[in-house]
């Protein structure tokens, strides 16, 4: 498991609704933690509030940017599909013995989610904090979902049936055989336009901090930069950057060759940083890496990453993990021409939630 910066600013923001002071309470350190700890951390929260939808709350409230750059990569994503892989394969709750399935029947949807481990004085906490998050990133992703969308939940309520409603969103019914949500699935492949989603705002801050840790420094190599960051893996040609700044593509070049750069060079860069960051901050696979940055074939991105960096993607995913200390998943040991857990639970032909 791993606790981003943005989920303790949540936790922070929800106490404080409580009438807490988050000074008061031992909120959780960032980077990664185990099942214990985040347990751990749970039951305080559970105990300090006395709040019996204190995970609807932390839910609710999460958005794509409470994941750092795991958030970063699926608001990337090319399509529906790829974002809602992302956001299952990855999702920090499934831990060691939990377990999340997508499956599809007929022309719905279906995701199931089994914790890894109870919540001492609240059980069902993970399951309302995951289906609470999955279902705020969704509408983060793509606006209102459909009225035929649904949960249920394998337990008898220990709030009013309100009380879900009004976090969730969503019609809800209990004393099912597992927790599951259920949706339509005809929008699969719906491309993700950065304009269209609500998270604009959160996007932009975010680029920007990656630009920052870029070292930046200004000009039109810079506006290039930010712009690059903004397409979310779908890089455009010159041709279009330069359209986006009212400029020629001519002017743009010169501009670019002035600053000692070139717009090939500065699309370069950001797929390099992206990558490293990916590797070295996420758990995501290096196919999904590719995928984001827009390589259709996992072996020219190994090729590019060895030539920008001077080694392969696997080696330096683990030279950053023996840097600070931790381990390197094994969904990341990934052969050329294997698919990913992502890539063979979403088959062409398949459909999702969203």
């Amino acid at each position: 498991m791993r606790i981003e910066p943005g989920y303790v600013e949540i936790v922070a923001a929800v106490l404080r609704e409580l009438g807490q002071e988050p000074e008061r309470f031992p909120l959780p350190r960032t980077g990664p933690v185990s099942e214990d700890e985040f347990r751990r951390m749970s039951e305080n929260l559970v105990h300090l509030t006395g709040d019996p939808a204190i995970a609807l709350r932390l839910g609710a409230s999460m958005h794509l940017g409470t994941h750092g750059l795991l958030g970063h990569a699926i608001l990337s994503s090319r399509s529906l599909r790829q974002a809602a892989g992302l956001m299952i394969q990855y999702s920090p709750l499934q831990g060691a013995q939990g377990d999340i399935q997508l499956a599809f029947t007929g022309d719905r949807a279906i995701l199931t989610f089994e914790p890894p481990f109870e919540v001492d004085g609240a059980p069902h906490f993970l399951v309302e904090l995951f289906f609470a998050g999955v279902l705020a990133a969704l509408r983060q992703l793509i606006g209102p979902l459909p009225d035929e969308c649904r949960l249920e939940l394998a337990y008898v309520p220990a709030m009013p049936d309100e009380t879900y409603r009004r976090y969730l969103g969503v019609k809800v019914s209990f004393g099912h055989a597992v927790n599951r949500f259920v949706g339509p699935n005809e929008r699969i492949d719906q491309p993700l336009s950065a304009a269209g989603i609500p998270v604009a705002e959160m996007y932009r801050r975010q680029c920007e901090k990656l630009l920052r840790d870029m070292n930046a420094t200004g000009g039109v190599a810079d506006e290039v930069r930010r712009m690059v960051l903004g397409a979310r893996g779908k890089f455009p040609g010159i041709e279009t950057a330069a359209r986006r700044l009212n400029v020629s593509e001519r002017t743009l070049r010169r501009r670019l060759s002035e600053e000692g750069v070139s717009y090939r060079g500065i699309v370069d860069d950001v797929r390099s940083y992206l990558a490293r960051e990916y590797l070295r901050e996420t758990p995501l696979c290096v196919a999904d890496v590719a995928s984001l940055l827009g390589f259709d074939d996992v072996a020219n991105f190994r090729r590019a990453f060895r030539k920008w960096n001077g080694c392969a993607p696997q080696d330096f995913r683990s030279r950053a993990a023996d840097q600070n200390g931790t381990c390197v998943s094994s969904v990341d040991r990934v052969v050329s021409g294997e698919q990913t857990h992502t890539q063979s639970h979403m088959l062409p032909h398949h459909k999702t939630f969203v």
